[in-house]
């Protein structure tokens, strides 16, 4: 017995007890606190922006000030596009997909600005509610905020899907997002949710136009679970290109598309997306869609777009070619273009030589492609028009010193994909012009990787001041190999 008449045996039978019941729980609380963290950081979905200290990162992720740039043809490839960035940036949205994620109630989102702002390439901003734009002022307000918003929130964006690219940035405006009460009301008042994004940037370079806005529009359109009509809002509106693309761009819209940067009067959604996805370099990846789409079904809505109704008739004997000339003095021209075009006639194609121009009608662009039976040019943004190739085509590259890694990822691997006939051509060291500049033993030549080392302006002197000779017996032979698929799919396709 204890001095108080306590057994012994029952004070510590409630020790024991009082420890377990302790132990357990701090347990739960530490697995409770885990949980909290875990969902959190998750990055599958768009996360709620909110208070002092995701202000201040936001803020220190995103450049501030408006810049206008001259649009001008950029080299295909960014920094934030070498090998190892493609992979791993497609590894991570895998994986960010995959993730189990927190499902905050509607209440919770609603009338909050958020962003999915964890991706390589693109950052994605969303107003969950009633948005007004003041175009005045290039800023987009969350007109219905509640009380779980700051209303001192504010965050500067740049619409355009190479976040780490900064010269691309210089050319694209910045836009403003903030949940303090607007000065105005709405102007105009629409019934659909807006899909806001830049046709700045490298736009007017023919593989960006389609991989950093034709194409990412259409994978934001696929991956938002908006089942309903929207307003394409276009900043850094240039009238050539909208035109140019009128008829893909109302491909996703039934409204006419708003020039934010030549209104007056405020308008007002009943939510906003600010900004593109992209999955890569002409990636559609299906494991990111909810309908599981692929770079096929994009390309089946471009030949309802611009397919001619009544199919494509024949009108040679001969496999049509199209030879891709890039003018001399842009880099990457065939020097010997008369003695290539004369074998390529003399094994039997009829050859046309195509110049792509920026104001092109692309229903004319479109049936001229769709109706070759092979297509072959020296590595560039023009090979972009494989789009418009019928599945059976061969797609011939002509791949320069330097440019391995950008023709596979560019153009081979989208072409597997589509169906094309994929033929490279490697020209060696004495057929480009870098042999003469340089010398044939030169590290320039013998080993790009080793010379470009990761610098970007190193790379340059592959894409820019790079031209080509081919050699006649070997493009003969390589123009042969090309003939006989072609045929083959004109006999069985037409």
């Amino acid at each position: 017995m204890s001095k108080k008449g306590i057994p012994h045996t029952a004070t510590v039978s409630f020790v024991f007890v009082f420890m377990i019941f302790l132990f357990s729980f701090q347990s739960n609380l530490s697995l409770l606190s885990r949980s909290n963290v875990t969902s959190s950081i998750t990055k599958s979905k768009p996360v709620i922006v909110s208070g002092e200290r995701e202000e201040q990162v936001a803020r220190s992720s995103i450049q501030s000030g408006i810049v206008r740039g001259k649009r001008e043809e950029q080299p295909e490839l960014s920094p934030s596009h070498h090998p190892g960035a493609v992979t791993k940036a497609r590894e991570d949205m895998r994986a960010r997909a995959r993730a189990p994620s927190p499902s905050p109630s509607r209440a919770e989102v609603k009338n909050v600005i958020t962003c999915d702002c964890s991706h390589d390439y693109y950052d994605m901003w969303s107003i969950n509610g009633p948005t007004l734009l003041d175009p005045i002022t290039s800023t987009f307000f969350a007109i219905g905020a509640t009380d779980s918003t700051p209303p001192d929130f504010t965050v500067k964006f740049h619409p355009y899907p190479r976040k780490t690219d900064e010269n691309a940035k210089s050319k694209v405006n910045e836009l403003t997002l903030t949940s303090a009460p607007p000065k105005s009301s709405c102007g105009i008042t629409h019934s659909s949710p807006a899909i806001v994004f830049s046709t700045g940037g490298y736009t007017g370079n023919f593989y960006h136009q389609f991989n950093d806005v034709l194409l990412a529009l259409y994978i934001t359109v696929n991956s938002l679970s908006l089942n309903q009509d929207v307003i394409l809002v276009v900043t850094n509106w240039s009238e050539w290109w909208v035109r140019k693309n009128a008829d893909l761009l109302h491909q996703f819209t039934k409204h006419p598309i708003v020039n934010m940067d030549n209104q007056t009067r405020t308008h007002c959604f009943p939510s906003a997306i600010i900004g593109l996805i992209t999955h890569g370099p002409f990636v559609v990846d299906p494991a990111l869609l909810p309908q599981h789409k692929t770079l096929l079904d994009f390309h089946a809505l471009l030949e309802n777009t611009y397919g001619p109704r009544g199919g494509y008739a024949s009108a040679s004997d001969r496999p049509r070619l199209l030879l891709v000339n890039r003018r001399n003095g842009v880099g990457r021209a065939i020097l010997n273009l008369k003695e290539v075009l004369e074998e390529i006639e003399e094994v039997g194609f009829k050859a046309i030589v195509f110049e792509p121009k920026r104001d092109a009608p692309v229903r004319e662009t479109y049936t001229l492609l769709h109706g070759c039976h092979a297509m072959v040019g020296v590595h560039g943004a023009a090979l972009t028009h494989l789009l418009f190739l019928r599945a059976g085509t061969v797609l011939g590259e002509i791949v320069p010193i330097g440019a391995d890694w950008l023709a596979k990822t560019y153009f081979e691997r989208p072409a597997g994909v589509l169906g094309l006939e994929y033929m490279k051509y490697k020209i060696e060291i004495n057929e480009s012009s870098l042999a003469e500049r340089y010398g044939a033993d030169d590290l320039v030549l013998k080993n790009p990787s080793g010379f470009v080392n990761g610098n970007y302006t190193k790379a340059k002197v592959y894409m820019k001041t790079q031209n080509v000779k081919l050699d006649i017996v070997r493009f003969r032979a390589y123009i042969k190999e090309v003939f006989v698929k072609a045929r083959r799919f004109m006999d069985n396709e037409g």
